[in-house]
């Protein structure tokens, strides 16, 4: 069977999806990690907020499932200067021990999905459109096989119990993420938010 050769605009389109998502997922790698002082730069410049930004850039107007997440993200990224990084790392540090170091094992797991995206965009830079759509196929059976069994429990657990506003975003944003992923409303599922009025609120 002939492959059939797709336009270099539309591949250089999809390659940069891919690549976008692999920051994603990789943002929340490091997010899942101990937290240090780089993180805490991230959080507190923004730079963080912007990588999840572009990862979801490819929906278009159902970027919305993490609009208001990120909106917040910049509102605590402004407010940086009112306090200190220190002070940050120790909020960080406490959720994390608190909540989140019981599922590190999910972090290899998240990287290797990363790994995958990065496949997948070198495939469609190469023109191996067939590799490239069977390697996204791949990452979905990957994410129910391996993320889906503990992720949207971790996002839960940090958007309904964390005491730092900052990780209960985080958590959040990973739901959101795993949404737009996955095509399912894992925010309904598990915190019973409504994608729709989620929408509409974010709209303002």
């Amino acid at each position: 069977m002939v492959e059939v050769t797709l336009p270099a605009g539309f591949l250089t389109k999809v390659s940069q999806t891919a690549t976008d998502r692999a920051h994603g997922w990789d943002a929340v790698a490091d997010v899942l990690t101990s937290p240090d002082a780089t993180l805490v730069d991230r959080l507190r410049s923004g730079a963080l907020a912007q990588t999840w930004r572009d990862s979801t850039g490819w929906l278009g107007e159902d970027a919305h499932v993490l609009t208001a997440e990120l909106m917040s993200l910049d509102v605590y990224a402004r407010g940086a200067s009112r306090r200190t990084a220190d002070a940050d790392l120790a909020d960080l540090r406490s959720g994390y021990a608190a909540l989140v170091a019981r599922d590190a094992g999910l972090v290899a797991s998240i990287r290797e999905l990363a790994d995958l995206c990065r496949e997948e965009a070198a495939a469609w830079t190469d023109a191996r459109s067939d590799e490239a759509k069977a390697s996204r196929v791949g990452q979905q059976d990957f994410i129910t096989a391996r993320l889906v069994p503990a992720l949207p429990d971790l996002g839960g657990r940090l958007a309904l119990e964390a005491e730092a506003s900052v990780w209960r975003l985080l958590g959040r944003v990973m739901l959101g993420l795993l949404s737009a992923d996955t095509g399912k409303d894992f925010q309904r599922a598990v915190l019973g938010e409504d994608r729709g009025r989620r929408r509409r609120s974010a709209r303002g």
